[in-house]
């Protein structure tokens, strides 16, 4: 019984000090200014799939209570969403024809290219991700200044989207040659 208690406090102190140890070099990494935090630099590799990753899971367990309207899919919702997101979005994740603006340079990690054809676009992800943003990348959260419903008809968008050309994103978002909104 007593070398059962002397082995207990060993495992236990043993864990306790290297937990410390852990702790102090952690503090110390992070007071020693040595990360390159600009976004003028990519990020280690193991940062970039530790943080992709963290988005990924987090992403899948808060998304998916909210619900599409019935007419989700309708011409009406995925014109509103057009239009949406070549006022608010192409700036920086580019459309068809149309690479995304300046700002778009500066962005670490770069702006998905949400129309591409190889996309998926899950609605309720799109939505989720549409509503509340992004910590540690540009993107904003909408639902603190557009309605759910403007949100859905994003995310309709997105959805309907993937692969579009240009005359077709022309034709649902009413951007012809000369629109100011998106530099060519």
């Amino acid at each position: 019984m007593l070398r059962c208690n002397r082995t207990a406090a060993i495992v236990i102190a043993t864990a306790s000090f290297l937990f410390v140890l852990l702790a102090a070099a952690g503090l110390l990494f992070v007071y020693s200014g040595v990360y390159d935090v600009s976004a003028s630099s990519e990020h280690n590799p193991f940062v970039a799939w530790t943080l992709h990753k963290t988005y990924e899971v987090s992403l899948h367990r808060h998304a998916g209570a909210d619900v599409p309207p019935v007419d989700f899919l309708s011409l009406e919702n995925i014109r509103a969403g057009a239009r949406f997101y070549h006022s608010a979005c192409a700036i920086c994740h580019g459309a068809p024809g149309r690479p995304p603006g300046a700002i778009a340079l500066g962005l670490q990690p770069a702006a998905p290219a949400l129309l591409a054809a190889t996309r998926r676009n899950n609605p309720i992800l799109m939505f989720w991700v549409i509503k509340h943003g992004v910590n540690m990348t540009a993107m904003p959260a909408f639902g603190k200044s557009q309605p759910d419903s403007t949100l859905w008809q994003t995310a309709a968008f997105l959805y309907h989207a993937r692969g579009i050309g240009r005359d077709e994103y022309e034709a649902l978002t009413g951007a012809g040659v000369g629109h100011a909104s998106v530099p060519e």
